[in-house]
């Protein structure tokens, strides 16, 4: 299989979100895309993500170190980035720079258990409102100021949403209260609920605007942009 991509997309949307989850990735080219399903450890976050390519075939591919492959292809200096996706390897040759890469049988991820994504899709939401990613950003820094706090909370205040990092479970845990959007569409927020920082510490956004959306009853999130949709298991108190 032939496919070619813009670099800085592949790079921004598919390689790095994936590489703070993942040890390995499994591509799947569909109707001019690329993309990739995928889960951290424990499954308590679920990354779908993908973007516009150009491809001869649908031949799947399993790269078996995200990270290692990562640095190899942001070294190619095109932004028009064009691999070559054989049996067992993926490779690339240009004017300066070439490399090859050998990848994962298949029959690897046949013994993992897989998720639906169909499923995923039907899923339906309670409560929905934007996020800034610069907000996002904020939300993070409060983490390294009080890193005692390990949850994150969401709740509807008036006709916006705040967002508290601290630890209602906890005694004497300091906690940071901020307001991440103005409006929300939907049912509002009875009880807040709680989701695992280090949980929120392993996304990866290149947009400006998150959309994020809240099932009450499943305590499920989920934190989209055009490109890249994260699953996450809220905490059960």
């Amino acid at each position: 299989m032939k496919l070619t991509v813009k670099k800085s997309s592949f790079v921004d949307n598919i390689l790095v979100p994936a590489s703070k989850l993942s040890d390995n990735l499994s591509l799947k080219v569909k109707e001019g895309k690329v993309g990739t399903l995928v889960t951290s450890g424990d499954n308590s976050i679920i990354l779908q993500t993908a973007v516009a390519c150009e491809a001869d075939s649908d031949a799947p591919c399993i790269i078996p170190d995200c990270k290692a492959f990562l640095r190899l292809f942001s070294s190619i200096g095109e932004e028009d980035a064009t691999l070559n996706v054989e049996e067992n390897l993926i490779s690339h040759k240009s004017k300066n720079f070439s490399f090859k890469y050998h990848l994962l049988d298949e029959n690897y991820f046949g013994t993992k258990k897989s998720i639906s994504e169909d499923k995923l899709d039907q899923l339906s939401f309670d409560t929905e409102f934007n996020v800034t990613k610069q907000k996002f950003t904020e939300i993070l820094k409060y983490n390294s100021i009080i890193p005692d706090a390990e949850k994150l909370y969401f709740v509807t205040q008036g006709g916006g949403v705040v967002a508290k990092l601290g630890d209602e479970q906890k005694c004497n845990t300091n906690e940071i209260v901020t307001e991440v959007s103005s409006s929300f569409v939907g049912s509002s927020l009875e009880e807040s609920i709680p989701v695992n920082i280090q949980n929120i510490l392993l996304l990866s956004f290149s947009s400006d605007m998150i959309k994020v959306s809240i099932n009450h009853k499943l305590k499920i999130f989920k934190l989209e942009t055009s490109t890249t949709k994260y699953i996450i298991s809220g905490l059960v108190k």
